[in-house]
C-alpha cells in the first residue's frame, strides 16, 4: 500500500508523488526467474526482424522485377526467392501470433508445437531465399564493357 506525502504550499496542498498499481500487462513472477518470459520475448525480437527483412527484401524485389526478367540471367532462382520469402513472412506471422498466445498462457514456454515448427520453417525459408539470391548474384552475366 502506498500512501501520499503531503507538501502544504500557499495555495493548497500538493501531493509529492502517485501511486500506481501495476497493470495487467505486469506479470509477476514470485521467485523473480522469468527465462520462459525472456526466451518468448527474445523470439519475437528475433522474428520482428526476420519478417521485416523478408517484407524488405520482396519490396526490393517487386520493384526491379523488370530489370531483372530482362537480365540474360538464371531467373529461376529469384522465383524460389520470392516464393521462400513469401513463405518465410507467412510462417513468421504465424510464429508471432503463437508467441502471443504462449505469452498469454499461463506456462507460456518457447517449446510449444506450433511456435518452434513455425519458427523452424521461417528461418529455413529464409536461410533459402537468400541462398537463392546470393547464386543469382554469382551465376548472372557480366555486363560487357562499353
Amino acid at each position: 500500500m502506498c500512501r501520499p506525502k503531503r507538501r502544504s504550499t500557499s495555495s493548497s496542498t500538493r501531493y509529492a508523488r502517485r501511486c500506481i498499481s501495476p497493470g495487467p500487462s505486469v506479470r509477476l513472477v514470485p521467485n523473480g526467474n522469468d527465462r520462459p518470459g525472456k526466451a518468448l520475448e527474445a523470439a519475437r525480437d528475433v522474428v520482428k526482424q526476420l519478417v521485416t527483412i523478408d517484407a524488405a527484401l520482396l519490396t526490393f524485389g517487386i520493384s526491379f522485377v523488370q530489370n531483372i526478367s530482362k537480365s540474360r540471367g538464371p531467373t529461376g532462382w529469384i522465383d524460389i526467392a520470392t516464393i521462400a520469402l513469401l513463405v518465410s513472412l507467412l510462417f513468421g506471422v504465424v510464429t508471432l501470433f503463437s508467441i502471443v498466445s504462449e505469452t498469454n498462457a499461463s506456462d507460456g514456454t518457447i517449446n510449444a508445437g506450433l511456435l518452434r515448427g513455425s519458427l523452424v520453417v521461417s528461418m529455413a525459408a529464409f536461410v533459402a531465399a537468400a541462398g537463392c539470391i546470393g547464386w543469382y548474384v554469382l551465376q548472372a552475366p557480366k555486363p560487357l564493357p562499353s
